[in-house]
């Protein structure tokens, strides 16, 4: 039981430390909008919108270099 706590803690102060961090936080909103990028690119081939497709493209290209990923 006494590990347990220890555990959690842990994972508490991982947890509040990445969301606390201004790093941590911009990484998790650049991958936030990298996604929402990758759905609106596949929404966008879907319909057949090439322009807007080579538009949201550029922009993940973009976001993507300045992540470093």
């Amino acid at each position: 039981m006494p590990g347990d706590v220890g555990l959690v803690a842990k994972l508490l102060s991982e947890v509040f430390g990445f969301i606390v961090d201004p790093d941590g936080y911009k990484q998790l909103a650049r991958e936030n909008q990298l996604l929402l990028l990758m759905r609106g690119i596949n929404a966008a081939i879907k319909a057949e919108d090439w322009a807007r497709v080579d538009m949201l493209f550029a922009e993940y290209r973009e976001l993507r270099g300045q992540t470093g990923v």
